[in-house]
């Protein structure tokens, strides 16, 4: 049964959500269309890589902090979570983006146990920064750092202005990069993006289909996760506020982003995914959980093939 599978924390169960997410990857891939050239070879090889590796690392996340149980319901919701987003697996921006925000989340997870903070608070300063790059509006992230400074260490006031070096120090690398390789500046306007309020693309069935399922799983999850908090032990609440605020911030990018056609909701999916697994993991019907697991899998072939 897939739910006695799931439940357990094993080198398989890696292996299998790996080829399962790879599967749909190729699958969006060849929906879009695929040309044999070299630098396509590259960028979907190198995007397997930014699209797959999140998933261990969210793994790792979880595991190491004691957010849910020892089982690998939080990697399968993954999968799901960011397999009905197709605009997005085909967009190696949003996945360049995703993977370094994904590197930043943990070294912010990692100021719990309170060694190595400054390290740790620049360190995720700099991924975002480097995130914002491929996708601006990750800059929203930087939020999460000073939420996790005023929870881990508020009283050092060097914790504070180390975000701000963060991304002075990125904006001038950037521009030492576009001089040497372009001769030319990075300019502010070239690097900010403007904000819009406009879903009109969101009405395309494809776009409309997936953010209704995203929108729905947020609303039930995020109920259960809530009513479940207050049972979770003190010492890590902390860190499931953060999970929260990710989950908000990422909803945020989603609505103010110019795009607007889905692909911005990939960002949601981690820590969607981490709430989830509160609910895969709470004891009902084990014929109840082996159907919402069937079609948690099922859901994402349904938006790629149809």
């Amino acid at each position: 049964m897939l739910t006695s599978f799931f439940s357990k924390s094993k080198p398989i169960n890696y292996i299998v959500v790996g080829l399962y997410m790879l599967t749909l990857y190729i699958i969006a891939h060849y929906k879009r269309g695929f040309e044999l050239e070299m630098v396509s070879i590259l960028l979907f090889i190198a995007g397997a890589f930014l699209y797959i590796a999140p998933m261990l690392m969210l793994h790792f996340v979880v595991q190491r902090n004691d957010i849910t149980d020892k089982g690998t319901y939080t990697i399968l919701l993954y999968a799901f979570l960011t397999s009905i987003l197709p605009g997005a697996l085909t967009n190696i921006t949003v996945l360049i983006a995703g993977f370094l925000i994904m590197i930043g989340l943990q070294n912010l997870l990692h100021l719990r146990n309170g060694k190595h903070i400054k390290a740790k608070v620049f360190n995720a300063s700099i991924y975002i920064s480097l995130a914002s790059l491929a996708f601006f509006w990750s800059i929203g992230f930087i939020v999460l750092i000073f939420m996790a400074i005023s929870y881990f260490e508020p009283k050092n006031y060097r914790n504070w202005i180390i975000p701000i070096i963060a991304l002075i120090m990125t904006y001038l690398f950037a521009n030492c990069f576009t001089l040497l390789f372009y001769d030319s500046f990075f300019l502010l306007n070239d690097y900010i993006d403007p904000i819009s309020f406009s879903f009109e693309p969101y009405l395309a069935k494809d776009q409309l289909f997936s953010a209704g399922i995203l929108s729905i799983c947020m609303f039930f999850f995020l109920v259960i996760y809530l009513f479940k908090f207050n049972r979770k032990p003190a010492n890590i609440k902390p860190i499931l506020r953060l999970i929260i605020a990710y989950l908000i911030i990422a909803t945020a990018i989603a609505i103010i982003s110019p795009h607007n056609n889905a692909f911005e909701l990939f960002f949601a999916a981690a820590p969607l995914a981490i709430i989830g697994a509160t609910y895969l993991e709470m004891q009902y019907y084990e014929f109840a959980k082996e159907i919402n697991i069937w079609v948690f899998l099922l859901i994402p072939f349904t938006t790629l093939l149809f």
